[in-house]
């Protein structure tokens, strides 16, 4: 009898939630003023790191939504983004994400930064901000065709 009463739960459970959470993925997106290459669920405001530029300036932004909670408030803060074996130094603007009630990050790159080149050949790459250590998976990541569109004339 108890048998019975699990399975009955476990399948009115999973009638009741047909659609499983979708997976984060790598998606690149263009309007007539910028580029996005970012990875999150389509379609969702679930975004767990991307990276932006206005077309054809040299410049992209880094952007980490959801870093370490304790990292001061529209401070400066030092971060490393490893891309195995690389590690890049660098410093990042903190704020608040009002969507995430958490911390996030932005930097501004150089589209000839060596980051740029070791991203397109690596298979994942790790943030590292205060205590706060993500690591993303590159794989479907599409630098090039992102890195193309955001490069000066």
């Amino acid at each position: 009898m108890r048998n019975l009463l699990l399975i009955t739960t476990a399948c009115l459970f999973l009638t009741a939630n047909p659609v499983h959470a979708q997976e984060r993925q790598w998606s690149i997106d263009q309007n007539d003023k910028e580029a996005y290459l970012v990875f999150g669920v389509p379609e969702s405001d679930d975004v767990g790191v991307s990276f932006w530029c206005k077309l054809q300036s040299g410049i992209i932004t880094f952007y980490a939504p959801d870093i370490d909670a304790n990292l001061k408030i529209a401070g400066n803060v030092r971060f490393t983004i490893e891309v195995p074996p690389k590690s890049f130094h660098l410093k990042g603007k903190t704020s608040v994400n009002q969507e995430a009630g958490s911390i996030s990050m932005e930097t501004n790159l150089k589209i000839t930064d060596r980051i740029f080149r070791n991203l397109q050949s690596a298979d994942h790459f790790t943030v590292k901000a205060g205590t706060a250590k993500q690591t993303y998976p590159l794989q479907d990541a599409d630098f090039t065709s992102f890195l193309a569109v955001c490069k000066t004339p």
